[in-house]
């Protein structure tokens, strides 16, 4: 097995493990991320006075960078030169551990709990629970063996014409993985699906189908909202707001060609106008999208399904939420994000993470011990 394959897997490992060594495999795996964009991406070098003013804004929070790759990138990608864009390896090993209580992650992170912990919020119908090897129904009644045909009936007798329906990993999931779809043309087809995944932790749902807006970006993927909200003093704010979508021929936002994470991402104004700039992973994207309808319809209750959501999640200072509309333009929650909320494809889609919150979120380093405890030994100016 190659060295490469080896880190890729102890940092999967790691995922749910709040320790050092899940700080340490997270840390390198992205510190160097803005440095192998510029080798692939080449982007304009900073000038002395951009360097400078990036060194004044940030030495107040106690961080020196030894270089300026991220900065680069940014200023590259977006245009727009401004201190306050803020490092993946900086939000990861600083932000989201200072905000996000990593020891809560692995109980809250859990698709088969959502509906206990965010009742208010509308999710996809479920139709079964896979949890620790075994079959329950969409009510929690456990399903024995024996009961696994009358259960698969009664799913197949639910679903709407289409008979289509979607199972997903329930914990440790992200950037679309572990989410497959399935057709079933009997009964039968869904018991098998039942016992075939009996020994993980799964969610079997309904297919949805969006709402015309959504198609625009692409028809055959599910585009979402990534809304990503911040609560501070007991108010939850917007900080970003985003429409990620995949490419034709695949069902997730995200998909990964030829081991390559693809995703398209749109800036969404306040007042839900879609932005002109498309970004991915490669930076500006080449996508070229005739919009029919550029105002999102009912992103007021888009907003307010965040913002209320997020008012239950305890533990956690900074989610990212996933949330479509479907074909009568009503918000459906596809998850929340509490582990990697993401910065890097909503910064070249909107500018700085924080926007003008960027002081407020970041004013818990003005505090030496803070400085200390949260930001790693590269970047820190007090030792």
């Amino acid at each position: 097995m190659s060295i490469k394959k080896n880190i890729k897997n102890l940092y999967n490992k790691t995922l749910n493990a709040p320790s050092k060594l899940a700080d340490w495999v997270l840390f390198t795996r992205t510190d160097r991320l803005a440095r192998v964009f510029l080798k692939k991406h080449p982007q304009p070098e900073l000038t002395s006075a951009e360097k400078q003013e990036i060194d004044r804004y940030w030495q107040r929070y106690g961080i020196k960078f030894k270089e300026y790759s991220w900065h680069q990138m940014y200023y590259g990608v977006t245009g727009i030169h401004d201190p306050r864009f803020i490092p993946d390896s900086i939000a990861r090993a600083t932000i989201f551990k200072h905000y996000n209580d990593a020891s809560s992650i692995p109980g809250w992170d859990d698709k088969n709990l959502y509906e206990t912990i965010l009742p208010d919020t509308k999710f996809p119908t479920t139709y079964a629970h896979i949890y620790n090897g075994d079959i329950y129904d969409k009510n929690w009644h456990y399903c024995s063996p024996d009961d696994v045909k009358r259960l698969a009936s009664q799913i197949y007798d639910e679903m709407d014409q289409g008979k289509d329906y979607v199972i997903k990993v329930a914990k440790g999931s992200y950037a679309g993985q572990g989410v497959r779809l399935f057709h079933a043309d009997s009964p039968d087809d869904i018991a098998k699906t039942l016992l075939e995944n009996q020994d993980g932790n799964f969610i079997i749902q309904e297919r949805l189908h969006q709402s015309p807006f959504m198609s625009q970006f692409c028809k055959t993927s599910v585009n979402i909202f990534r809304i990503i909200t911040w609560k501070h003093k007991g108010t939850v704010r917007v900080i970003s707001a985003t429409i990620r979508f995949g490419v034709e021929g695949f069902f997730t936002d995200v998909c990964f060609i030829d081991g390559e994470e693809i995703v398209n991402v749109v800036g969404v104004a306040p007042d839900g106008t879609v932005k002109e700039r498309y970004g991915s992973f490669r930076g500006v994207s080449d996508v070229n999208i005739d919009l029919q309808q550029r105002v999102a319809p009912n992103f007021e209750a888009v907003i307010a399904m965040a913002k209320k959501g997020h008012e239950r999640l305890f533990p956690f200072g900074i989610v990212g939420w996933d949330i479509m509309l479907n074909e009568d333009n009503t918000p459906v929650c596809i998850e929340f994000n509490v582990r990697v909320p993401g910065t890097i494809l909503y910064q070249y889609a909107n500018g700085p993470y924080g926007g003008e919150n960027s002081e407020e979120l970041l004013e818990f380093l003005l505090d030496e011990k803070y400085q200390k405890r949260y930001i790693p030994k590269r970047f820190r100016i007090n030792k």
